[in-house]
Parts: C-alpha cells; structure tokens; sequence
C-alpha cells in the first residue's frame, strides 16, 4: 500500500488540481480513471457545501492505493449538515445536481464519511463498478 496526500485551496479551480493529482498518481493503475472520477465528486462536495468553500478554505485528498482498489477520501473544513444521497433515481434530468454520491457509490464498494479535528473527512473505497 502507498499513501498520498495533498493539500489545496477550496476553490472551484482546485478540484482540476485535485483530479490531476489523482491522475498523476494512478497513472498506471487500472482504477485510475474512476479514482479521478470519485475525486472530483468529493471534492466538488467539500467547496460547494462545507466551509471549504470560504474564502480561505482549504480541503485535503487523501489516496490510498493498493493492487485491487483504491481507498479516497477528502476531508474538508465542516459544515452543519453530513453528506446524503439526493433522491432515489441518479439519472433524474430534473436533477441539476445531487448526482454526485450516487456516482461515488457505484464506484466504491463502500463509502462514509467520520469526524476529524477539522472537519469532515468523507471516503470511498474505489474497486470499479461495485
């Protein structure tokens, strides 16, 4: 297992840093585009709906890569609510968004989020289509 771990601002530019971090890591690894896939979606999540988001915010991604998956996570500043799932149908048109941890879940064999000091950190287990 190797770990990887970066820090970025919480701005909406960040989270093509963040996929692009994710990228250069996985370069190889069979699960690298859905990784990039589930970074962006956490990432996303922490600069729309945490403090994040604020001027000055700031959100880590965290990856821990093995041979047969890939363990992400992003952990950002907090908020008063906790990551759900929008809705029960992910390809809703009328949803404009929400779609984001249905994507998460359908790539990760499991996902959660847990308290840190900071914030929240919320995490996946990537192993492809689950």
């Amino acid at each position: 297992m190797t770990r990887w771990c970066r820090l970025f601002d919480g701005t909406p530019e960040a989270v093509g840093l963040a996929r692009k971090f994710a990228r250069l890591v996985l370069a190889d690894h069979v699960l690298a585009d859905a990784v990039e896939l589930v970074v962006s979606e956490l990432a996303t999540n922490a600069i729309e709906h945490t403090e994040s988001g604020q001027p000055g915010g700031l959100f880590v991604v965290e990856l821990e890569v093995f041979a047969d998956h890939v363990e992400v996570a992003v952990i950002d500043m907090g908020s008063d609510s906790r990551p759900v799932l929008v809705g029960d149908d992910p390809a809703d048109e009328a949803a404009l968004s929400g779609r984001g941890l249905h994507i998460v879940r359908a790539l990760s064999k499991e996902w959660g989020c847990e308290p840190v000091r900071v914030g929240l950190r919320v995490w996946a287990d990537v192993v492809g289509e689950a």
